[in-house]
């Protein structure tokens, strides 16, 4: 048998520790114990030609069948498809850009980027140091090689069609912005719109490393970048931008700059627009609470490895519609999302979503559960929290224990504190409750 070390029993995502370990809904009194999913992302990471990241796990995911106490694993066997998706694993990029793995089996995820809009500049002044950054996968890290990292900016060019090459010298191209443009035609508080720039090259010689910037009085507006690259003799290229507005932004229009640069220094004058800012259309309002039906109190007692149902109730008090996710954090671990809801204006949801109860949790301790109501359209959010306090731990049904059973988990119990994984006064609380449910 194995020792084992708990990180998380309610987990949609691995992020926490290595190993990882998630459990399933506590055990029947008489029947086979509750599984323990263990998952150590610790192994070797291959960029493929093609641009997707391959891990390949050290020790496969499995699923074992743990000690009440949990001190000891029994034998495991490997992660099946539906515990496979259960556990999800995200990579972070150096530019912040989240991809979501996919798992070819139990010691195999793939992660598989799209480089054409993964938000990286491979123009930039440090898009080499920033390509050969670690990225953040789980709770590890791969640090790409210099190969890697020159990979990386070389997938990025291809799939945007960005040249990076550089030749000085020759003759001189004649750079010009032919359409610049909000493809919706007025930009709108609170909402998303489309930049449509397309610069030619009217001049006899080919333009490198073409970037263009925009200035703007609007802090999302300013300082975006768009890479051209390379502009043959006679060519032009069109790039698209999504842009933003703050929900909070109140003026009715802005001076849209567009600064443009070029690797041998040919660059025309700056281009600018006056653009439309429309006032939002709707923007809600968000309020939540939570409770935990069945438990009362402004700290409801709570019992480690329990299943419960949090209910949450989200009220729109704006002018229109919001399109609503909860983000749920438990006791620190890794956050859980619930599925959408449209909530009418002046109208109001409800979302129940299950929960289980860290059982590694210690007896009179506190635990919070996080709860954030987000609209995504509109950038609106609301917050609440909600604290229980760890009474005792579940461990058995009552009248439901055999003898036997009972003298097996004591002496586990026993020793554990001879371990010094438990103190006396918890054994106590521990033996009060295997008692009361002796038959």
């Amino acid at each position: 048998m194995r020792a084992i070390t708990f990180c998380c029993v309610l987990s949609i995502a691995v992020l926490a520790c290595t190993p990882a370990q998630t459990t399933e809904p506590a055990p029947r009194p008489g029947g086979s114990r509750s599984r323990v999913v263990n998952l150590d992302l610790a192994g070797r990471y291959a960029l493929s030609a093609a641009g997707e990241l391959t891990l390949t796990l050290r020790e496969p995911c499995t699923v074992g069948r743990p000690s009440v106490y949990r001190t000891l694993s029994e034998s495991a066997t490997d992660c099946d498809r539906r515990v496979l998706d259960a556990n999800r694993v995200t990579a972070t990029t150096p530019w912040q850009t989240a991809v979501p793995g996919v798992w070819l089996d139990p010691g195999h995820l793939a992660f598989r980027l799209d480089w054409k809009r993964s938000g990286f500049d491979p123009l930039a002044d440090d898009a080499a140091a920033v390509a050969a950054r670690p990225w953040t996968i789980g709770g590890t890290r791969w640090t790409p090689t210099a190969a890697d990292a020159a990979r990386i900016v070389q997938l990025v060019a291809e799939a945007t069609e960005t040249e990076t090459e550089m030749v000085r010298g020759g003759a001189a191209p004649n750079l010009e912005v032919t359409s610049f443009e909000v493809a919706e035609g007025t930009l709108r508080a609170g909402g998303e719109a489309t930049l449509v720039v397309k610069v030619s090259n009217r001049g006899p010689g080919t333009a490198y490393r073409v970037v263009a910037t925009t200035r703007s009085s609007v802090t999302s507006l300013h300082g975006q970048r768009i890479a051209f690259g390379k502009i043959k003799p006679g060519g032009d290229k069109v790039r698209r931008l999504r842009i933003n507005v703050p929900l909070s932004e109140t003026a009715p229009d802005t001076m849209l700059v567009l600064v443009l640069g070029e690797g041998n220094g040919f660059t025309p004058r700056n281009v600018s627009r006056r653009m439309v800012i429309a006032a939002s259309a709707s923007a809600p309002v968000l309020g939540v609470s939570c409770t935990i039906p069945g438990r009362t109190g402004a700290r409801p007692d709570l019992d480690a490895g329990d299943n419960v149902t949090l209910r949450c109730v989200v009220d729109n008090n704006g002018t229109g519609p919001s399109k609503v996710e909860l983000e749920i954090a438990l006791a620190g671990g890794a956050p859980m999302r619930s599925q959408v809801q449209v909530i009418a204006a002046a109208g109001h949801g409800t979302f129940d979503v299950p929960l289980t109860i860290p059982r590694e949790l210690a007896i009179d301790s506190t635990v919070e559960i996080g709860v954030t109501a987000n609209d995504r359209q509109f950038s609106r959010s609301a917050h609440t929290a909600l604290v229980g306090v760890v009474r005792k731990p579940k461990l058995c049904n009552a009248g439901q224990l055999t003898r036997a059973q009972y003298r097996a988990k004591l002496a586990e119990l026993r020793s554990a504190v001879a371990a010094g994984d438990l103190t006396q006064a918890q054994l106590d609380r521990y033996d009060a409750e295997l008692v009361t449910c002796l038959k």
